[in-house]
């Protein structure tokens, strides 16, 4: 059997990634570690070394292939989790200036051990909701990217996300297959929170599973009023 690192390697591969001997090395830590704390707290499901490298190392480093980050950017993930895929992101591009948004406490204490222990720098972890720190002067429209893999709606991702992006930032909503019936009942978030759609970059991890970057820019700030109260952008989407 095929250990994790050479998985990873070839699934790399696959996708056209530049893998070095010691990022493989850090993303097996990673995956020990979490996979460690998986026993006592549900950090998550995917646990399997083949679909562990696929669904949430490739994928997350899909965006790193799709997207343009600039040197330090400053980045936001919204609704982390376990820090994916934020910390894949981070421990590939060790450059950039991350912050973490978990609202479960559990796991954000998993996130702040393991960047203590992995000794990952420039990463600030929040353990609150979206729709109360988007309205927060150190992080409204700080960030040049804000990314989500929630599985929430895209017409209620954007109300969450694009309060945190920068005028000429992206959004970029990591989704499954087939988003185009979300796409079409997010025009009039997108109208109101001042984003536009500018592409849709479209991959396969392995037969069968699609997946879809949803790339949204920032054009104009988004009003005042958003994000609104906690709950309400799920309940009563834009």
């Amino acid at each position: 059997m095929n250990s994790f690192k050479d998985i990873l390697m070839t699934e790399a591969q696959k996708q056209h990634i530049k893998l070095t001997q010691e990022k493989i090395h850090q993303f097996d830590e990673f995956r020990t570690r979490l996979l460690k704390w998986n026993k006592k707290v549900n950090l998550t499901n995917i646990t399997k070394p083949e679909d562990f490298a696929k669904k949430h190392i490739i994928d997350s480093l899909m965006l790193i292939k799709y997207t343009e980050i600039n040197n330090g950017a400053r980045i936001i993930d919204v609704g982390t989790g376990p820090g994916i895929p934020g910390l894949i992101i981070k421990i590939y591009r060790p450059d950039i200036k991350l912050s973490l948004v978990e609202s479960i406490r559990k796991k954000t204490e998993f996130i702040k051990w393991i960047i203590q222990d992995m000794n990952i720098s420039n990463v600030k972890v929040v353990n609150e909701r979206a729709e109360n720190i988007g309205h927060r002067i150190e992080h409204r429209e700080k960030y040049d990217i804000a990314v989500a893999r929630a599985v929430s709606a895209l017409n209620t991702l954007l109300e969450l996300c694009l309060p945190f992006v920068k005028i000429g930032g992206i959004f970029v909503a990591m989704k499954g297959s087939s988003p185009e019936q979300e796409l079409d009942l997010s025009k009039k978030a997108l109208e109101i929170l001042g984003g536009k759609m500018k592409e849709c970059k479209r991959y396969t991890l392995d037969e069968g599973s699609q997946r879809n970057l949803i790339i949204i820019s920032k054009l104009k700030s988004c009003p005042d009023k958003y994000p609104r109260r906690p709950g309400v952008p799920g309940k009563n989407p834009l």
